[in-house]
Formats: C-alpha cells, sequence, structure tokens
C-alpha cells in the first residue's frame, strides 16, 4: 500500500499468526488484567480526585529520585501508578499534584487515562520528559555538541526556550495528558530535554531545574543524587 509522503508501507496478514495456533491454545488465553491506580491505605482522603493548582507529570527514564527530591519533599504520596515504580503525589500547602513516570511505552496509553480524573480538573498541567542527547535530531546537531542538555517546549512562554521541532516528538504518559488538553482546548504546557547524563547528576540537573522554576513549579534549587554504594575500586 502506497502512502503519499511516507513511502511503500507493507502489512502483513494476521491469518499466519491464526493459522499457528491450536484452538485449545485459544481457549485457555486468561483476559488481560485492566490496569489500576493503587491507593495507599492512609489516603482515603487524597483518593478522591482532587482539583490542583497544577499537575506536573515528569517523565523518563530513572526519574523516581530526582523528581521526589526536588518535587515531593512536603508532598504526600497518593498512589502508585502501574507503570514500572510510578507514583502520584499531592501537596496541600501548594495544590500541586506531581506524577513521576518511569518511561514504560507499552502501557503509556492506559496510564494517561488512569490520569485522566486529575487531568480533567487541573487549572494548569506541565509536563516535562527527560530524554538521552542522543534521540534529539537537528540538522545543526554540531552545534549542540557541548551542550549540557537541550531544551525544547511545546506551548511554553519562555523566549530562551526554542519550540520543538520536526522530526522530534514527545510520547508516552506525557504526551497522552497534552494532547487531552490541547483537544480539550484546556491549558497545557509541555517540555522535552535532551541530556546527556541519564540518571541526572547535580550539574545535569541544573537545566531541569532552571525550566520548571521557570514555569512556576515549586520545587528545589538544588539536586543531590543517591549515593553509589560500591566506588568500582579495588584495594
Amino acid at each position: 500500500m502506497s502512502c503519499p509522503g511516507f513511502g511503500e508501507l507493507n502489512i502483513p496478514s494476521s491469518r499466519a499468526f491464526w493459522d499457528d495456533c491450536e484452538e485449545d491454545e485459544l481457549e485457555n488465553l486468561k483476559p488481560v488484567e485492566k490496569l489500576q491506580l493503587k491507593f495507599d491505605d492512609d489516603c482515603d482522603g487524597e483518593a478522591a480526585t482532587v482539583e490542583s493548582e497544577m499537575l506536573v507529570v515528569i517523565e523518563g527514564i530513572n526519574v523516581t529520585h530526582f523528581a521526589s527530591s526536588l518535587l515531593a519533599k512536603d508532598a504526600k504520596r497518593v498512589c502508585a501508578i502501574p507503570a514500572n515504580n510510578s507514583t502520584l503525589h499531592w501537596s496541600h500547602s501548594s495544590k500541586q499534584l506531581l506524577a513521576i513516570i518511569n518511561e514504560d511505552l507499552t502501557s503509556s496509553g492506559e496510564v494517561a487515562e488512569l490520569l485522566l480524573p486529575y487531568v480533567k480538573l487541573a487549572k494548569k498541567v506541565i509536563t516535562l520528559t527527560l530524554k538521552p542527547k542522543v534521540e534529539f535530531k537537528s540538522e545543526d546537531i554540531q552545534l549542540y555538541r557541548d551542550h549540557i542538555a537541550v531544551v525544547r517546549g511545546i506551548g511554553a512562554n519562555q523566549k530562551e526556550i526554542t519550540e520543538l521541532e520536526a522530526p522530534n516528538f514527545i510520547a508516552g504518559v506525557a504526551a497522552g495528558v497534552a494532547s487531552w488538553r490541547d483537544q480539550m482546548e484546556l491549558p497545557v504546557t509541555s517540555f522535552v530535554i535532551y541530556t546527556d547524563k541519564l540518571p541526572l547528576d547535580s550539574t545535569a540537573a541544573q537545566p531541569v531545574i532552571k525550566v520548571l522554576q521557570g514555569a512556576g513549579v515549586a520545587c528545589s534549587s538544588s539536586y543531590i543524587p543517591p549515593r553509589k554504594e560500591s566506588s568500582y575500586l579495588y584495594m
């Protein structure tokens, strides 16, 4: 099948799959368990969907320690999110919700749908996606060779932040949340930060902190990464 601008798409038939399956195998297939938020036992009040001043969705590989250290110090964990040790936190003082998403694209659509009750009620939504710097695409890629991070945004009102340009894109839960807010004509701002250090160290964290603070997110001004158990030195 030819598609203008996309070359040729070869779509295989699904018949081969079914031909290789015995009837009794199909009968023994178990239904897929529906994903759910797992609320903490002591969060009965917070379990109800809250109207937040701001919902922050931070997504990436190994973001748990960074996000919880900077943004969840005065917040209470509400529930576990079914995406590779991901969590939702609520700060009563700042009325800020924080969704920490360890990247898992296989379940991102379902997770985004689980968060929709909070996404709908939030007055402001900010998504931030952390990606390895090698994934950033540009005709002038050599200009960014020595940069600690490359910051791009969608709907960002910060002069120093360039709009995200093709072929770069956001994916995962952040993309699902941002797309839904945009379709509902509700305010949303998305950031993508391509960094050469994941998990973040104290230096690589600085551009991320600057973006968050510039967007009005309540967070700490510095980050201390967890201590490594081994120095890899041998006596």
